[in-house]
């Protein structure tokens, strides 16, 4: 045999030892993997077709496949002589393949389980479990992330890493029960309760950057917003326009004896309060109207109001399509404006109500095609549907209520809406009873971007808000009634198992 012929042979021999290394370490590799899928994040270690981890399939299949492989290359170097198979040059070069061979099939794994996230931060939580939360803002106009978290005992601020900044506790003997649905200015307006006064008996305004009070006025109502550079404040006799920095009333507008005011926003707020809202609020530096509702002669005749956010001056109204006491009423969205109308009586009217400039109604969603608290984002109503046993995400118009697309999600239930962190997407958290997961739909169509994300091990209460944190991330804030869970958290994707 000559040198060349012997040379053939060892490389021939050297290639099929290096086969069968990198196939015999993506073999153990995936039953490592499955072993974990199957003892380790299995609910109960049993599942079916509908239950089981992601990617758990795909690992059944191609275990024995490499296995397979492993053992057919391994079959051509057995056959070989034993100097070069066992030649220490040959069995290094097949450990660095074989390492090698671990990141495509490690690659090829994150395909087979497709994406997913878990909790990469989070605020423990206080343990009283007696402190109500009521609601949270994200302030836009701060930057950086902040989150301002609202118990019944007071304000918590989270920045963006998700870090406790201030603390404003709530006075003895007055605690917070409401807060304005957004913010402007990165001011904030607050409700208290107070003894037999219940529920509005004075507003505090709450600048957030550093968590201080600007100023408190006793009051005798609800409603408030904060609109521009003006609070406004619900009273049982007028609503009023104060001077948001200062507290100073800049206009009164007097409301009839017969007549109580039950809702109030406005347009130009500069955040969102995440209790469930799910409305989008223009720019703070865009100042539009202030629009409230009142009910009159005991909800017989009821009517939206607009006035000038600066002088009060009334710009439009417009009478609701209601004959009597109203059970639910929100305004959703203030431009455009949009209300939830429900009256108490059967057959009333129980809808999304739809407004142009000019106070015109110009279309409606009925109440019984949504599912939940619908998000207003880009001029659409985005909102959970439900036809039968299949659940879905369905967007309507805002201009005149058609549904714009709907996006089926089967048997899984949606739990929230938020905009997704890319821009023109809505992203949807939902569970299947054993999975939950982090859906992104184009605004557009309602087409899925990507295949639904697995939020693993999420502390996820059944009332919570989320939205988009840093880039990959999502912030979520639990705001369930015992206050158990973590307060605030953060998920990014998974890199590791």
């Amino acid at each position: 045999m000559n040198k060349r012929t012997a040379l053939s042979q060892r490389l021939v021999i050297l290639w099929w030892v290096c086969v069968a290394a990198a196939f015999g370490a993506v073999t153990l590799m995936y039953f490592v993997l499955f072993w974990k899928l199957s003892f380790v994040d299995m609910p109960g270690n049993e599942c079916d077709s509908d239950t089981c981890p992601r990617g758990m399939g795909w690992l059944f299949l191609f275990t024995p496949a490499t296995g397979l492989l492993t053992v057919l290359a391994w079959a051509f170097v057995k056959d070989a002589k034993e100097e070069p198979r066992r030649s220490c040059l040959v069995r290094l070069v097949a450990v660095v393949v074989a390492l090698a061979a671990l990141w495509p099939g490690w690659r090829a794994y994150e395909w087979m389980r497709g994406p997913q996230m878990y909790v990469s931060g989070w605020q423990m939580a206080d343990g009283s479990g007696a402190a109500k939360p009521l609601g949270v803002w994200a302030p836009p106009d701060q930057g950086g992330g902040l989150l301002v978290r609202a118990r019944v005992d007071g304000l918590v601020a989270f920045d963006g890493e998700g870090r406790h900044g201030w603390r404003l506790p709530a006075p003895d003997r007055a605690p917070l029960c409401a807060l304005g649905r957004a913010t402007s200015a990165g001011i904030g307006l607050v409700v208290h309760e107070e003894g037999a006064r219940g529920c509005g008996a004075r507003v505090t305004a709450v600048e957030l950057t550093e968590g201080r009070r600007l100023w408190t006025r006793e009051t005798a109502g609800q409603p408030v917003a904060a609109v521009g550079g003006t609070a406004v404040l619900a009273q049982p006799d007028a609503v009023l326009g104060l001077d948001l920095r200062e507290g100073g009333e800049l206009w009164r507008l007097p409301v009839a004896a017969d007549c109580r005011v039950g809702a109030v926003d406005g347009a130009g707020s500069g955040g969102r309060h995440g209790a469930g809202a799910g409305a989008g609020a223009a720019g703070a530096g865009a100042v539009g109207p202030v629009v409230y509702v009142e009910e009159c002669g005991g909800g017989a005749r009821s009517r939206v109001v607009a006035v000038d956010a600066r002088t009060g001056a009334r710009a439009w109204e417009t009478a609701l399509p209601t004959a009597s006491p109203l059970s639910e009423l929100r305004v959703l969205s203030a431009t455009p404006l949009a209300v939830r109308v429900k009256e108490s009586v059967p057959l009333g009217t129980d809808a999304v109500l739809l407004f142009d400039a000019g106070g015109a109604i110009r279309g409606q969603v009925p109440a019984a095609a949504l599912e939940g608290e619908p998000l207003v984002t880009d001029g659409l109503l985005v909102s959970a549907v439900k036809t039968g046993k299949k659940s879905g995400v369905a967007a309507y118009s805002l201009t005149d209520g058609r549904r714009a697309w709907q996006r089926g999600l089967g048997e899984e239930r949606v739990l929230g809406l938020a905009p997704a962190e890319q821009p023109g997407e809505v992203a949807v958290v939902s569970t299947d009873h054993w999975w939950t997961y982090l859906t992104r739909l184009g605004r557009d169509d309602g087409g899925r971007r990507e295949e639904a994300t697995v939020l693993r091990e999420m502390p996820l209460g059944s009332r919570f808000t989320f939205r988009p944190g840093p880039p990959g991330a999502y912030v979520f804030v639990n705001l369930d009634a015992d206050d158990e869970l973590f307060p605030t958290f953060e998920v990014l994707p998974v890199w590791g198992w």
